[in-house]
C-alpha cells in the first residue's frame, strides 16, 4: 500500500522535516509544534500550503487574545496546551474559521467536557498519540498515560472533597441564620 508522506517546513528556522507519516503530523500538531506560519508538502517538496489548509490537521480555530492580537487558526489541542502552559486562560475568545462563530472559551462544549481544573501539559494528552508511542513494545506510553489519569483523578476527588465542604458549611451558615432548612 503506497501511503502518502508528509514534510514540514518551519517558519521560524527554514527547517524541513520529513518524510513523515499523517498520524505523526497530527501528534506534531497536537503538541502544538506546528505553528500556523509553517508550510506542509504531501507531494515529496514539490508544492507547499500553509499547515492550516490541510483539512487532516485540523486548525480551524482562532484565538483572540486579551490585546486583540489573533493567534492561529490553531487545532483544539494546542488550545488545550496554551491553557496548560498558562499562556491563555478560559476567557479568551475562540472564532471557528469555519463557520465564524466567536465564544469564549469557557462556553464552548469541548472545554467544559474536559477537566479543565487541573490542566497540565501532563494531563493534556487528547490527539497527542504519535506513531512512535503507540509502537512502544514496554508499554510504557501506556503506563504514563495511566499515570497521568490517576492523578487526574485525584485531583478531581479533592475538588469535589472541596465543593462538599464548602455546601455543607453553607448550609450549616444558612440553617443558622433562618432557622430552616433550604429548598
Amino acid at each position: 500500500m503506497n501511503e502518502r508522506t508528509w514534510h514540514l517546513l518551519k517558519a521560524s528556522d527554514k527547517e524541513v522535516y520529513g518524510p513523515i507519516d499523517l498520524e505523526t503530523l497530527r501528534g506534531w500538531a497536537a503538541d502544538a509544534k506546528v505553528s500556523p506560519l509553517d508550510k506542509i508538502s504531501s507531494d515529496d517538496r514539490m508544492s507547499w500550503q500553509r499547515a492550516p489548509m490541510i483539512a487532516e490537521l485540523q486548525m480551524d480555530h482562532l484565538v483572540q487574545m486579551p490585546d486583540n492580537y489573533l493567534y492561529g487558526p490553531t487545532n483544539v489541542a494546542t488550545i488545550q496546551e496554551f491553557l496548560a502552559t498558562g499562556e491563555i486562560d478560559e476567557n479568551v475568545t475562540i472564532i471557528n474559521c469555519l463557520d465564524n462563530t466567536e465564544a469564549r472559551l469557557s462556553d464552548l462544549g469541548w472545554f467544559k467536557a474536559s477537566p479543565h481544573q487541573v490542566r497540565s501539559a501532563a494531563t493534556t494528552l487528547l490527539g497527542t498519540q504519535r506513531s512512535e508511542d503507540v509502537r512502544d513494545p514496554a508499554g510504557n506510553q501506556y503506563q504514563r498515560r495511566i499515570s497521568a489519569l490517576e492523578k487526574q483523578v485525584m485531583e478531581l476527588q479533592r475538588v469535589v472533597d472541596e465543593w462538599q465542604q464548602a455546601y455543607h458549611g453553607l448550609r450549616q451558615q444558612f440553617v443558622e441564620a433562618t432557622g430552616c432548612e433550604p429548598m
